[in-house]
């Protein structure tokens, strides 16, 4: 049963004063898994980033981007709605479009251009002061020196003094540091390293290691994320990628289903027992990311929120919202 009591729009505004002096690689933070998919339909183009096979069988025109549409589509809500939701990691795959200044999300098949993104991020973050979001720009498809200029210019002129700067120590790195004594709301990760060198606000792929479990086993999921929390290195963040990923045999046999059918809703029950599973503190859980986010009156996001209050469970500050 969803904690749908609990406030995920403020979540992090609302946790105890314990908690927010914590270091944020030591909380559990509910993301989402390629996030930017919710636009994708069967009119969508086929972007870069779609397998060699894909792009050889662009002649079967509609019915082949029905087929990928079902298949590429990985979340139901919009970057607003998933904020409104407790979604505070975003997982960001992005290529080029000819004769476009930036660059749209993909994920086989293309969706929105950045800037709906980055404008609601910065409308919310407006509005909720005491929030952090997480961007992680994960893979570049397509993209020359120019693309990503004009990306990071795109990022650094939105979101300004906002953005906290990179720094090889994560540990003093809290809530209270960042939104209350600086203000800061955003972490950008960006994993093209040559293209991030000299930005300081810009923070490497080491600091927010992601491993892919890719395996279509519940099984081998579930060892492969237990495996990954025991041995993740404790000074720097770390993403559980509670995710399965079906290769194109599998694909193959279902084609008329979708990834939601057949791939997140049979085991979403098993993914909640898994994170009701987990700790939070040194040795435990950070980031959990996951497929359609809100299934189930939005339980993902709610039960990792919850492992926070596990701590001090007495406190209910976060079951009520602040005043703003």
């Amino acid at each position: 049963m969803a904690k749908t009591n609990i406030n995920l729009e403020y979540w992090m505004s609302n946790l105890p004063v314990h908690l927010r002096t914590w270091p944020l690689i030591r909380l559990a933070i509910p993301g989402s898994h390629d996030s930017m998919t919710a636009s994708i339909t069967k009119s969508s183009k086929i972007a870069p980033d779609a397998e060699c096979l894909l792009q050889k069988l662009r002649f079967l025109g509609p019915l082949l981007r029905l087929i990928m549409s079902r298949w590429s589509k990985t979340q139901d809500l919009t970057i607003g709605d998933q904020l409104r939701c407790g979604i505070r990691y975003y997982d960001l795959r992005v290529a080029t479009r000819r004769n476009k200044t930036y660059p749209y999300f993909v994920h086989g098949l293309y969706a929105d251009e950045i800037t709906t993104m980055v404008t609601s991020v910065r409308e919310f973050i407006d509005s909720h002061p005491h929030e952090v979001v997480i961007l992680d720009f994960q893979h570049f498809y397509a993209f020359a020196e120019e693309d990503h200029h004009n990306l990071i210019t795109l990022l650094l002129t939105v979101f300004k003094s906002k953005l906290l700067p990179y720094t090889n120590d994560m540990n003093h790195i809290t809530l209270e540091f960042m939104t209350e004594s600086n203000k800061y709301q955003i972490i950008l990760i960006y994993r093209a390293n040559y293209s991030r060198l000299s930005q300081q606000y810009l923070w490497p792929s080491f600091t927010f290691p992601t491993p892919w479990p890719q395996t279509i086993s519940q099984t081998d999921l579930f060892d492969k994320l237990n495996r990954g929390i025991a041995t993740r290195l404790q000074s720097f963040a770390y993403v559980s990628q509670c995710v399965l990923t079906p290769t194109n045999g599998f694909v193959a046999k279902k084609l008329c289903s979708t990834l939601k059918k057949t791939c997140v809703v049979p085991i979403h029950g098993a993914r909640i027992e898994w994170i009701q599973q987990q700790r939070i503190g040194e040795g435990g859980v950070n980031i959990v990311i996951g497929d359609f986010v809100n299934l189930n009156d939005f339980e993902f996001p709610a039960e990792v929120v919850q492992l926070n209050l596990q701590v001090f469970p007495t406190n209910a500050s976060i079951l009520t919202p602040v005043d703003n």
